[in-house]
């Protein structure tokens, strides 16, 4: 099946045929209603894309290539520019806070390679906003919606015939955590799901916790207050620990003044070689958005390799700190703050150290009052620091528009159109699957902090 390209969207070739099989009523919808999504849907109530998002062989490809060769150089930054010192690191990119010392000193580690960078699709290809660096990632999960849209007839076939596959980011994770933990004994290490005394971010997870388990790990759930080490051992509700899944945030940290005495039992098991962290706290840092800054600046082009600097041109969007943008000399002329000011409807502000989209400010949906006090703020620090990033333009792609968010449609073509937001996981198995989300028939934004937007799971083209 064959369809062509349609105006004012932009799909590549297994998604324009997926689309002309809904249209011409050989492909039914996808029904959420049916059993093999119970779980998924039991774990993720909001509101299902109407088809799974599709890479093509070349998209997938490049990917694969660009966001693990990326996070390395994200994660290359404290070497190359601060000499190693992860302390001096965390301040230059505008950690502050009675924990980041004890944090950092007690529970820093080699790089891991795990992380969701997130992307939009545009015209000229995939161009990375953020990348998130920690073993604290939502939405590993999502391989089970994967297996739910294959075993549902109106996907199962046409993804048989057309060669569609999916990576599954648990599993992968679950490899690099064996891999980079340093696990050789027989069996599957019992994991502690870790989680600070108080947290900022409600999260379930039952389904996390399910999956790891269908890989053969034994899982403890716990607070950070809960271990113990002495002579048999970390423990943790009578459990011997053998890997530390870290689930909460260096910024949960941060800003403890009891960190230090928090993170001691664990850090002198880690210490003893009793028990493994994943991933070590200074992960987070490389996520901070002034690690991007810094990528982006052609002031620090001597830091990165010509391969480095070539896919960051090519992928990262523009990206200055806002830090004494009043003064700072923005190109062409004038100052970045004026320059911010002026392009208000091609910027987006974000602060640099944050999570789930808060504080980020699209200038195209923003009034020029509101914007200009917005930047005043970025330059003088007062709430933190920030960064300024030009706007990536998404590209349309379409769906049916839902009755209900679990009501397929009843027929009729696509017809409702979505700039997709994409999360796209890497583990040391290079690009790992992911999930995309956003609203249908809305303008773009960039953070979608449940506010109706749709999800879908993805697949890729073997050929």
């Amino acid at each position: 099946m064959s369809a062509a390209p349609v105006p004012g969207v932009l799909e590549n070739a297994p998604t324009r045929a997926f689309l002309a099989g809904r249209a011409d009523g050989s492909i039914p919808p996808l029904d959420p209603r049916l059993p093999g999504y119970g779980r998924f849907r039991s774990w993720f109530t909001r509101p299902l894309l109407s088809r799974p998002a599709i890479l093509d062989a070349a998209q997938t490809s490049t990917l694969d290539h660009d966001l693990p060769l990326l996070l390395r150089t994200l994660q290359a930054l404290p070497d190359r520019l601060f000499g190693g010192d992860q302390e001096r690191f965390a301040r230059a990119l505008g950690w502050r806070g009675p924990g980041v010392a004890a944090g950092l000193r007690l529970l820093s580690g080699p790089p891991v390679p795990l992380g969701r960078a997130d992307l939009v699709h545009t015209a000229d290809g995939f161009r990375l906003v953020e990348f998130n660096t920690s073993s604290s990632l939502g939405s590993l999960e999502f391989g089970e919606l994967c297996r739910a849209a294959l075993a549902d007839p109106a996907f199962g076939g046409f993804a048989a015939e057309h060669r569609l596959t999916y990576l599954d980011p648990m599993a992968l994770m679950a490899d690099t955590l064996l891999r980079y933990s340093g696990w050789d004994a027989p069996g599957r290490p019992v994991i502690a799901l870790v989680d600070w005394v108080t947290s900022p971010v409600a999260v379930n997870a039952s389904l996390f916790v399910d999956l790891l388990a269908e890989l053969g790990f034994r899982i403890v759930a716990c607070t950070v207050k809960d271990l113990e080490f002495g002579p048999g051992g970390l423990f943790a509700h009578g459990e011997r620990i053998d890997v530390v899944y870290r689930t909460f945030l260096f910024k949960t940290v941060a800003e403890d003044p009891a960190a230090g005495e928090l993170l001691e039992p664990l850090a002198r098991a880690v210490r003893h070689g009793a028990a493994r962290v994943f991933s070590p706290l200074n992960a987070d840092l490389s996520g901070s958005k002034l690690c991007m800054a810094m990528l982006s600046d052609p002031g620090e082009s001597d830091a990165l390799t010509a391969e480095e600097r070539e896919t960051v041109d090519r992928v990262l969007p523009w990206t200055r700190s806002m830090r004494n943008a009043d003064a700072a000399p923005a190109p062409g002329g004038g100052t970045l703050a004026g320059l911010v000011r002026a392009e208000r409807e091609r910027l987006v502000l974000k602060p640099s150290i944050g999570h789930a989209g808060r504080g980020v400010v699209a200038g195209w949906l923003t009034e020029p009052d509101a914007w200009a006090e917005l930047v005043r703020t970025a330059c003088a620090g007062d709430a933190g620091e920030y960064v300024v990033q030009r706007r990536a333009v998404s590209v349309a792609e379409r769906f049916d528009p839902p009755d209900t968010p679990d009501t397929p449609d009843t027929g009729g073509p696509p017809t409702a159109t979505c700039l997709l937001h994409w999360g796209l996981f890497v583990t040391g198995a290079g690009l790992s699957g992911g999930f995309v989300k956003g609203l249908l028939d809305h303008e773009q934004d960039i953070r979608y902090l449940g506010d109706g937007s749709h999800v879908g799971c993805v697949f890729h083209s073997a050929a």
